[in-house]
């Protein structure tokens, strides 16, 4: 059958990467004028592709506005392409959630906009997660193309059949040489720069305008041709690609050849059509269109034999084995880990507290027709980019990563506030209005405490507290009492007197107040607190007791040991752990030891150096810092030297 070769221009936008987001949006300003212009004077330049995302058209149109209907009459037309993500993500190092959010927010945004990219174009995260078929599926997506993961030895052909963690299968291709910028590397600059893959050396003598500051705040940026080199090397044309086509050669099971023209931060160029018009003027038997992700997906899948192609299961984490793969950089999986561990942070609160429990507040009747929850995820979304949770950018990118982390919280924690104060409101404490718990005033004001369990289990844990009992009925200690009377196991570290402002209800317009009260730091052993439920405690104040009580904490053949139901814990003489799982009945040695190495490689790989410390020999203090019934531990402190 006669070849088909798709030429799709697209570009590959990191919103931040090598520049902050501010001063790279002046780029993307940039590119987008140029896409717009190209796109309404030359009415035969087929269609642009805005790589896979719709953050790109949001951040344009907040600096020009004006443009927004023109956006939306290429988007309807089908010659600008966005989505079907937000944002470009890393899949392995945000939440499940987080995913899911950032399609369903890129697909809401798209279709705002008059279209929505239906190709699960992938170019971008470091491997991909095992449930992808399954979210892309639910989506309506059936096509999915990304090189990092997979290789040619999973798959000897750029068609393949990809079955996900739950069983769902979906048409999957790997492209080809040099995967997504092939056409751009192989022919696009050969014949507009005279410049062939793998040279990245720009000479003086090529000519044109550069710009450099030289002043010393700013003498390190980068150089910049502010205006692009008339030239075209029409003689380039027929050797490159006559080189893509032998390169590729018996890569695709049908006659429908992808060739991609874009790269990091490149835009669409008029030249584009030149080339084309070219090709098939010097070379006729090969037919070249203008083509779309859209059009090369829908020719696939009329025209592939699916028994003729592999079957790709599961998780893809296959490592580059040739110019058909992609790097997996997974080092980028624990560069700066600050960051992975403040998106857990974001996400927890923001998944598992804030917008489940307002949810409730509002099915019970509190007013949440506002925008708290889905502002809290676009920061969140945001941060989820491959290069910036991939820790691989600059240090002012992970400042504002940083900067949005803390608005997510800070939003999060105020909304599961709101939430909670609503709920409380709902909760009936008169069954304790009961001889086992006396009311400490004429006005029968008591106290509670509410333990409130917002995982889909039950729950049996031992938790950290802080009980506050207001100075004139403090009696040194304080029972906790469930509803049916039954005291709660507890144990208390230290008390102090606090002065805590009171808001009032109209929330910040009235005037402050305080009270005085007694803040009791407190481990509790709460039980059977039911799944996404709560259960209600009294708290009565008692006068304090030297009970004695079981320890956790004991020595045994010299050494320090911590031992409770399920896990017994030695420390060893340098301090590190050896740790019994009695539930397993497994033994774990040598836990929990500090390493040190220098480190000689960049962005996204790791390369270690002398010098190599660890505690293994250290002979470091180990310190009994508390031992009650219900909490112990210990302090084991080194000195290490580190060059």
């Amino acid at each position: 059958m006669k070849k088909v070769y798709h030429i799709i221009s697209n570009t590959h936008w990191d919103r931040e990467w090598r520049f902050p987001f501010q001063r790279n949006r002046q780029m993307l300003v940039e590119m987008m004028d140029k896409v717009l212009h190209i796109l309404e004077s030359e009415p035969n330049y087929k269609a642009f592709h805005l790589d896979s995302q719709s953050v790109i058209i949001i951040d344009y149109l907040e600096i020009k506005p004006n443009k927004k209907e023109l956006i939306k009459k290429f988007v309807k037309e089908k010659r600008l392409f966005i989505g079907p993500w937000f944002i470009l993500p890393d899949e392995f190092q945000v939440g499940g959630e987080n995913l899911i959010r950032n399609l369903s927010l890129g697909h809401k945004i798209c279709e705002e906009f008059g279209g929505v990219s239906k190709v699960g174009y992938t170019p971008f995260s470091w491997g991909q997660v095992s449930q992808l078929p399954q979210i892309y599926r639910e989506f309506g997506i059936d096509v999915i193309m990304f090189y990092r993961g997979i290789n040619s030895l999973d798959s000897p052909k750029a068609e393949f059949i990809w079955e996900g963690a739950d069983g769902t299968r979906a048409l999957a291709s790997r492209f080809s040489t040099m995967p997504r910028y092939n056409f751009y590397f192989y022919i696009y600059r050969p014949v507009v720069h005279n410049e062939f893959p793998n040279e990245i050396e720009f000479k003086w003598q090529t000519g044109g305008v550069l710009f450099h500051f030289a002043d010393k705040e700013m003498f390190n940026e980068d150089y910049f041709i502010p205006q692009s080199i008339e030239r075209y090397f029409k003689e380039n044309i027929k050797p490159q690609v006559e080189k893509l086509i032998k390169d590729q050669v018996n890569d695709f099971t049908t006659p429908h050849i992808i060739w991609m023209e874009g790269h990091d931060s490149s835009g669409p160029s008029v030249k584009t059509l030149r080339i084309i018009q070219d090709i098939k003027s010097l070379m006729p038997e090969l037919n070249v269109i203008h083509s779309t992700l859209g059009d090369y997906s829908r020719s696939l899948k009329e025209s592939v034999n699916l028994e003729n192609l592999s079957l790709v299961k599961g998780e893809r984490r296959s490592s580059q084995f040739d110019l058909r793969s992609g790097n997996l950089y997974g080092y980028t999986t624990s560069a700066r880990m600050y960051l992975k561990q403040k998106n857990f942070e974001a996400e927890r609160w923001l998944q598992f507290y804030a917008e489940p429990f307002n949810s409730i507040a509002g099915i019970l009747g509190m007013d949440i027709n506002d925008k708290h929850i889905d502002l809290a995820w676009n920061y969140l979304i945001q941060n989820s980019a491959h290069d910036s949770i991939g820790g691989c950018s600059l240090d002012e990118v992970h400042e504002d990563m940083m900067w949005r982390y803390k608005q997510v919280i800070e939003i999060s924690k105020g909304a599961f506030e709101r939430a909670c104060k609503f709920l409380t409101l709902q909760i009936n404490t008169r069954l304790y209005r009961t001889p086992l718990y006396p009311p400490f005033s004429k006005g029968g004001m008591g106290i509670f405490l509410v333990a409130l369990n917002p995982t889909t289990y039950k729950r049996n844990e031992i938790v950290e507290g802080f009980i506050d009992i207001p100075q004139e009925f403090d009696k040194g200690n304080f029972k906790l009492i469930d509803e049916d009377g039954n005291e709660i196991e507890t144990q208390l570290k230290d008390g102090r007197d606090v002065e805590p402002v009171l808001e009032s209800a109209e929330g910040g317009i009235d005037r402050l107040m305080y009270l005085k009260m007694k803040r009791y730091h407190s481990y509790i052993n709460l039980e059977n607190i039911p799944s996404f439920g709560y259960k209600t405690f009294a708290i009565l104040p008692v006068e304090r007791k030297n009970e004695s009580k079981n320890k956790i904490a004991k020595k045994e053949d010299g050494h320090h040991v911590l031992e409770n139901d399920y896990l017994k814990v030695l420390i060893n003489k340098n301090g590190t752990l050896k740790v019994y799982d009695k539930t397993s009945s497994k033994l774990f040695d040598n836990l929990a030891y500090f390493y040190d190495e220098g480190e000689a490689g960049h962005a996204w790989v790791h390369i270690p150096v002398k010098p190599f410390i660890t505690t293994l020999k250290d002979n470091p203090k180990i310190k009994l810092v508390e031992n009650e019934n219900l909490s112990a531990s210990y302090l084991i402190i080194y000195k290490m030297k580190i060059p």
